[in-house]
């Protein structure tokens, strides 16, 4: 989400600040009780470092401060500078799950720090092309629990990307702000990009199974598509689709897939966090009705699934296997100019033969509001 909303233009006045608050939280009732939640605050000052804006912002145990679309060569560059932080739960890599079960021992904290730059070139309508340049450091530590599992080294990382966004999409800037965590699509946006990471050590780490066992140079290539088409007044489809192939890849990078919180690649009814891959094809497919063409309210069934690498997590990088979901959902909007968001989904898990103990059961709830 943090990439598309760096992407929408802001329509607001210069010198002028908005805030937004929010939070939630995905939890499994079955086949066992786990879950995790998250609050936020964030706050632009649009226009006040030169014609750019400062961006802060805080998400649970992640902090960020950024200086973003410093508009120059008649506005066809922009430059974003940031900084960030985040500690103990990075990457949810304290939450291991295999084949659907948490196992404690093999969890442990994760954290990080990381200054980066980014170049904006926009060549031509709804396009834009951008140059990432992020510096990171890793480190990591048990939790208490952590046993029989070694774990990675603290590095440097280097993560040069490159990338193209495609961006045709109608709807207000408003619909990108922080708290409304699910953005109602019209149109199409799709990108692709591509990179690799330099770290100052590698090595394998874990269970030695061969799954975590990264050079000191890994490639990835991610892609993601967002489109949403309203074919009559009461009633609206929005499709969500990401692809991802990588080369040499760790649990510390690899896509987050399972439950239906905004920060993953969503399965309905799956755990958050529930399958780590780097290599995967995936859908949700959304079908959004209003009761009448006046109200601010949807409600709707999501249908999600896809393909993904490794899934039982025991280092068969090279095999593949298939899961998906199904969620009821609400999205309810209250106040002036939908000033408040409350979400509610309740999902389940369709049985594959990976999974352990179905059935999957799983419920999400979230609430955002612009504070000024």
């Amino acid at each position: 989400m943090a990439v598309l909303v760096g992407l929408v233009p802001s329509t607001a006045k210069a010198n002028e600040w908005h805030a937004a608050v929010g939070g939630g939280g995905n939890f499994n009732f079955s086949p066992e009780a786990v879950g995790r939640g998250w609050v936020l605050f964030d706050s632009v000052g649009t226009g006040v470092v030169g014609n750019g804006d400062l961006h802060l912002y805080w998400n649970t145990d992640k902090i960020h401060v950024g200086i973003e679309r410093l508009s120059f060569a008649k506005d066809k560059l922009a430059f974003f500078a940031f900084a960030e932080g985040e500690i103990v739960l990075a990457q949810l890599l304290r939450d291991y799950f295999k084949q659907g079960l948490k196992i404690s021992e093999f969890g442990f904290n994760a954290s990080y720090v990381l200054l980066s730059a980014k170049l904006q070139w926009y060549p031509g309508k709804h396009q834009t092309l951008e140059i990432l340049l992020p510096v990171r450091y890793w480190w990591f530590f048990d939790t208490g629990d952590t046993a029989g599992y070694q774990l990675p080294s603290n590095t440097w990382a280097f993560e040069p990307r490159i990338g193209y966004v495609y961006w045709n999409i109608d709807a207000a800037s408003e619909e990108w702000e922080a708290h409304r965590f699910y953005p109602r699509i019209k149109g199409v946006a799709l990108g692709i990009n591509g990179g690799l990471d330099i770290r100052s050590s590698s090595g394998a780490w874990g269970i030695a199974d061969g799954r975590n066992d990264p050079g000191n140079v890994i490639y990835v290539v991610r892609q993601w598509l967002r489109a949403g088409w309203q074919f009559v007044p009461l009633t609206r489809l929005q499709i969500d689709e990401w692809g991802s192939y990588g080369w040499g890849e760790d649990d510390i990078t690899r896509n987050r897939i399972g439950g239906t919180s905004p920060y993953v690649v969503p399965i309905p009814g799956l755990p958050w966090s529930g399958l780590v891959s780097e290599r995967l094809v995936s859908a949700q497919l959304g079908f959004h009705i209003k009761a009448k063409e006046s109200s601010p309210h949807e409600f709707g069934v999501l249908v999600g699934g896809g393909a993904f690498n490794d899934v039982k997590r025991d280092g068969a990088l090279g095999t593949y296997g298939g899961t998906g979901g199904v969620a009821l959902f609400t999205d309810l909007r209250f106040g002036e100019a939908d000033r408040y968001q409350l979400h509610i989904h309740v999902s389940y898990g369709l049985p594959t033969v990976w999974l352990l103990d179905s059935p999957y059961l799983a419920g999400l709830l979230t609430f955002g509001a612009r504070i000024f």
